[in-house]
């Protein structure tokens, strides 16, 4: 089973707040050893990767923006007003729940149009890691629960008036038959019928319809498949032959 992933979003070249310099080795070190440490202390098997870990500082590439689509969790630190930051959250919160807010406790105060969305606080300190480390566990956790509750306004209000977005995902091109016949033979017990058959043992109809509804995923694409070549009349009777019977 692949690990689940975790992208960060954070400042990270040279930036300037407050009229105060902050360098791009100063948030590295932030990021190795406290929000990417912390990371790892909660979940171990996390894939954690940053946007510096895969493209040029300041670039917003293909790259990035597939993670944000599609890793199991996003991070965001937005301790400082950066605009890559905000952008890559509101990409991330139109795209999927699984997103983490974080803030230093030392930083600036969080910009008015985010400040109403949950965030964790934490300090730079070997005490803040700690109790990072045990925040972000149990945050995890929630998510785990219920992946597909809306953790931003947007996926809230889409959710509460059924605004439906764009489909963009290629369709399965092959035949209704074959989706079905890979159905089947997804299903174990099926697939010993099948085998039973062909040595020409009797195969009894109930026992076919039980195993399917026994995995009701084998059971939608079979029956999507009966109805799109027209084999699924309710109107006439039949027998119900296992493939590769006569």
């Amino acid at each position: 089973m692949a690990a689940k992933t975790c992208f960060v979003v954070m400042a990270i070249g040279n930036q300037e707040f407050g009229g105060k310099p902050v360098s791009y080795l100063e948030l590295r070190k932030k990021y190795d050893g406290l929000i990417k440490e912390a990371i790892l202390q909660a979940r171990p098997d996390l894939e954690i990767s940053r946007a510096d870990d895969i493209a040029a500082t300041g670039t917003i590439t293909t790259d990035i923006i597939t993670r944000i689509m599609h890793s199991d969790y996003v991070i965001a630190d937005v301790t400082y007003p950066n605009p890559n930051v905000f952008y890559e959250l509101g990409l991330r919160h139109a795209c999927k729940p699984g997103t983490i807010i974080l803030k230093d406790r030392a930083g600036p105060s969080v910009p008015f149009d985010i400040a109403h969305l949950r965030y964790i606080d934490y300090e730079d300190t070997g005490a803040g890691l700690k109790t990072l480390a045990t925040t972000l566990s149990r945050t995890f956790d929630l998510l785990d629960r219920d992946p597909a509750r809306p953790d931003s306004h947007l996926l809230e209000l889409a959710k509460l008036t059924g605004y439906e977005f764009p489909v963009y995902k290629k369709e399965d091109d092959s035949s209704p038959e074959v989706r079905a016949i890979m159905g089947l033979f997804s299903n174990p017990d099926i697939m010993q019928m099948f085998m039973a058959s062909t040595r020409g043992e009797e195969t009894d109809p109930a026992e076919v319809l039980q195993a399917l509804v026994k995995t009701p995923d084998t059971m939608r694409i079979v029956l999507e498949a009966l109805v799109k070549t027209g084999n699924l009349n309710f109107g006439h009777s039949g027998t119900t032959k296992m493939i590769g019977e006569a």
